[in-house]
């Protein structure tokens, strides 16, 4: 039924405050009064402090070039620059002076020395080394029978019998 009617109307008055019940508490209070009218214009006030420094305007145009000044002293010469190509090949010269047989033959003889005493140093170290591993192998040998000797007799003392773990099977 309340669909068939319109709108609902505005709300009304309220009421009087109730009297004061049997505590003697009084009852609510009632509605605000209505708004007052607006007052007399105020004075103005005192003036403020100036704002922040705006931006800088866009530069002006560049004035005119003045004349060139006098030329400067000359600089330290600079570093050494890097070497360029090599060049095509020049002419082959004369022909030297071959040296004479009596100028070369100390020469000689001081290389055939030299190599000699090579041949003689590298002899000497192999058979060196040669004695050196024979008695290495002496000495393994020499020790390799001492072992398997005292390996049968101490060997059989030594060793313990394992004891068979006897699983249980369950069935």
């Amino acid at each position: 039924m309340a669909d068939d009617q319109g709108r609902q109307g505005p709300r009304g008055r309220q009421g009087e405050p109730g009297r004061p019940g049997p505590q003697g508490h009084p009852g609510k209070r009632g509605p605000d009064g209505a708004r007052g009218k607006p007052g007399p214009q105020g004075k103005p006030g005192p003036a403020g402090k100036a704002g922040a420094q705006g931006k800088a305007g866009l530069p002006g145009k560049a004035g005119e070039a003045g004349a060139r000044g006098a030329a400067g002293p000359q600089g330290a010469v600079g570093p050494q620059g890097p070497a360029g190509p090599q060049g095509p090949r020049g002419e082959a010269g004369p022909p030297g002076q071959l040296p004479s047989i009596e100028q070369v033959l100390p020469w000689l003889e001081q290389l055939f020395d030299a190599w000699d005493e090579r041949r003689r140093q590298r002899e000497q170290e192999a058979a060196e080394r040669a004695a050196l591993e024979a008695a290495v192998q002496e000495a393994e040998d020499a020790s390799s029978d001492d072992d398997a000797e005292s390996d049968d007799v101490e060997g059989d003392e030594h060793k313990k019998k394992k004891k068979k773990k006897k699983h249980g099977h369950k069935d």
